[in-house]
C-alpha cells in the first residue's frame, strides 16, 4: 500500500461505484420529476433516507440532468432532421420543376422564332410578287391603257376623227375649186375688157 494512500478514501470510491437499487432509482426519478435541481439539504435528507452518501446523490441528479439534456438534443435534431429532410425533397422537386419550365419555355421560345421568322419570310415573298405584279401591271397599263367613254369623247373632241379629215379634204378641194374658177373668170374678164 502507497503511504499517500489513505485505506478510507477507496473504500469510499467503491462506496460510489455501487449500483444503485430499482428502488432507489425510482425515488430519485420520483422526485427527479418534481426537481431537477433539489438543494443540499434536500440531497442530504435523501441519501439519509436511501442508505446513500449525499455526493451519490448529487451525482446521480447532475447525470440524470445531463441525460435528460442529451435526450432533448436528440429529439430536437430528430425535428430538425426531419424539417430538413422536407424542405430538401421540396427543394429537389422544386428544381425539377424549375428545370422543367425552363425547358418548355425554351421549346416556346424556338416555335415563335420559327413562327415568326417562317411568317416574315411569307410576307417578304407576298411583298415581292405583289411588287411584281404591280410593275407588270402598271407596265401593261403603260403599254396597253384600255379606253373609257370619257377618253373617247375627249379624243373625239380633241383629235379629228378620218371622217372630219375626209371632209375637211373635201372642202379644201371645192374650196381650192371655187378660187380657181374665180381667177379663170377674173382672167378672162380682164381679157375681155382689154380687148373691147
Amino acid at each position: 500500500m502507497d503511504p499517500g494512500t489513505h485505506p478510507l478514501s477507496s473504500i469510499q470510491k467503491n462506496a460510489y461505484k455501487r449500483r444503485f437499487t430499482d428502488e432507489q432509482i425510482k425515488f430519485l426519478e420520483f422526485m427527479f420529476e418534481s426537481e431537477s435541481r433539489p438543494e443540499s439539504r434536500v440531497k442530504q435528507q435523501l441519501a439519509s433516507e436511501l442508505g446513500l452518501e449525499p455526493r451519490q446523490v448529487a451525482i446521480w441528479f447532475q447525470n440524470r440532468r445531463a441525460r435528460l439534456k442529451t435526450k432533448q438534443i436528440e429529439k430536437e435534431y430528430s425535428i430538425l432532421k426531419a424539417s430538413y429532410d422536407v424542405l430538401a425533397s421540396s427543394f429537389e422537386s422544386l428544381k425539377r420543376e424549375k428545370q422543367s419550365l425552363i425547358i418548355q419555355l425554351q421549346k416556346l421560345k424556338n416555335r415563335h422564332v420559327k413562327q415568326h421568322g417562317s411568317r416574315n419570310c411569307g410576307n417578304q415573298l407576298r411583298s415581292s410578287r405583289d411588287g411584281r405584279f404591280e410593275n407588270k401591271d402598271s407596265g401593261s397599263e403603260s403599254k396597253e391603257k384600255p379606253s373609257s367613254p370619257l377618253d373617247g369623247n375627249e379624243n373625239e373632241e380633241n383629235r379629228p376623227s378620218s371622217d372630219n379629215n375626209s371632209r375637211n379634204t373635201v372642202n379644201t378641194r371645192e374650196e381650192i375649186d371655187i378660187l380657181n374658177h374665180t381667177e379663170q373668170t377674173d382672167n378672162s374678164s380682164q381679157w375681155w375688157e382689154f380687148w373691147s
